[in-house]
């Protein structure tokens, strides 16, 4: 019989006989099968590795038969299966439950493959398969429920899974509403993860950079992993009239709301109080040098100023410090974005800023690519490729004229008034606004 497929192998556990005619297949050192190449038509590897295995793992339970909750069952593990017997009957869902809780962090870039096995002694018809976030039970890549029937294994599989962002991956089982005296195996727990296609790794425009951190905004919120809320009250900086919050506003109005691949980032009133969204990317880490990419669609009306800009990770004042605006725009003056640096020698209190304005046709209308190339030597921004300033490292090792020689964070915000944006006043029936948001990239060189 002609073998047509072997799946699942790993590389290192495959050994090609001398004489090239044979491959023999190994696991934990001891030969599984040996196969003439003759009669195998194509063999596929998976060369994931199996997060689960490499995951520190924590178990807990909550074991309540009639609701009372219990001592924990005695669960054995050995060899890769826990065994848990389930000593007192159950009579409702989530009755009888049992929690992993892992450091494995996962990523709306990435697919995913989960794999568990469970056998049941006795049959429970009301068992739950949930993998989700860690104390965000809303949060989630699925739940199921299913039926164990007695001495049968039941293969659970979900493939090819849209990543979500989580920074500790959980599972739950729940086997309530079991008789007294079952035992569960668990076994064959596996998450796997791949790339989404190369679409979502975009290459640079400019070349010899590797893209290191990017967010294309397909997962169903604000990534925690990628991005920090700012929190403020009106009046925190150039005299705005927005409240910074986090999501929501007080009455559970969203500022910032991703779907269909876009962030939307809103300002909008409730009672006498203006709301807003503004967020820092990678903020503890932040970047040194790169190349800094975001398509937007600016929102229109007369008192807002959309901005996305860069602070140092490492601040203690501005602007000693240092500050890079990538695109600024005031709603009094549409379609003119603008770039800026800011610094101790150069700044607007002292109007000795070094900034470029242009027109940028429809920036209010459609999605236009705002980027900054910043190396040792310069600091260059574009407009959909086109340059838009021009800064120039003067080498004097200043840095009061050049404080840009460490890890820096980026920036999206949507303000309401202020200094400039309500320069020449606000024109609140413009509210709601929205700055929406298909990407924000980074690469950096090779």
């Amino acid at each position: 019989m002609k073998i047509r497929h072997i799946l699942t192998l790993c590389a290192s556990c495959i050994a090609m006989a001398a004489s090239a005619q044979s491959i023999q297949i190994y696991r934990n050192g001891q030969v599984m099968g040996s196969y003439e190449l003759e009669d195998i038509d194509s063999i596929s590897f998976d060369h994931r590795p199996n997060l689960w295995n490499q995951a520190e793992v924590n178990v807990s339970y909550y074991y309540a038969p009639n609701g009372s909750q219990t001592d924990d069952p005695e669960t054995t593990f050995e060899n890769g299966i826990y065994t848990v017997p389930l000593t007192k009957a159950t009579f409702a869902q989530w009755q009888a439950q049992m929690f992993f809780v892992t450091d494995i962090a996962t990523d709306s870039h990435k697919k995913y493959d989960f794999t568990v096995t469970l056998t049941a002694s006795k049959r429970i018809g009301n068992a739950t398969v949930k993998l989700y976030q860690n104390g965000q039970d809303g949060l989630y890549y699925f739940s199921e429920q299913i039926t164990l029937t007695a001495n049968q294994e039941y293969v659970f599989t979900k493939t090819g899974m849209d990543g979500i962002d989580m920074s500790q991956l959980a599972l739950v089982l729940d086997f309530g509403g079991n008789t007294a005296q079952t035992n569960v195996t668990i076994s064959n727990l596996r998450i796997k993860e791949s790339d989404y296609d190369s679409s979502l790794n975009p290459e640079c425009p400019l070349e010899g950079y590797d893209l290191v951190w990017h967010d294309e905004f397909t997962a169903r919120t604000v990534s925690s992993l990628r991005w920090t809320y700012e929190k403020a009250e009106a009046g925190w900086v150039n005299e705005e009239l927005q409240n910074y919050v986090e999501s929501r506003t007080p009455q559970g109005n969203y500022v910032t709301e991703v779907n269909d691949g876009i962030l939307k980032i809103r300002a909008l009133k409730e009672g006498n109080k203006v709301y807003s969204a503004r967020i820092y990317g990678n903020k503890s880490k932040g970047f040194k040098y790169g190349y800094f990419e975001a398509r937007l669609k600016l929102p229109q009306g007369r008192g807002t100023w959309p901005a996305f800009w860069m602070m140092p990770v490492s601040f203690s004042s501005w602007p000693a410090d240092g500050e890079i605006d990538i695109m600024e725009e005031v709603g009094y003056n549409p379609n003119k974005v603008s770039s800026s640096i800011h610094c101790n020698a150069y700044n607007h209190q002292q109007n000795t800023q070094k900034t470029h304005e242009m027109t940028c046709q429809a920036a209010e209308q459609s999605f236009h690519v705002y980027a900054l190339e910043w190396t040792e030597d310069y600091i260059r921004t574009y407009v959909d490729g086109k340059v838009q300033l021009y800064f120039e490292n003067d080498k004097l090792g200043n840095k009061d004229t050049w404080p840009f020689d460490k890890a820096f964070y980026p920036i999206l915000n949507l303000a309401w008034g202020g200094t400039w944006g309500g320069l020449n006043g606000v024109d609140e029936s413009a509210l709601p606004a929205t700055l929406e948001v298909d990407y924000v990239r980074v690469w950096q060189k090779k």
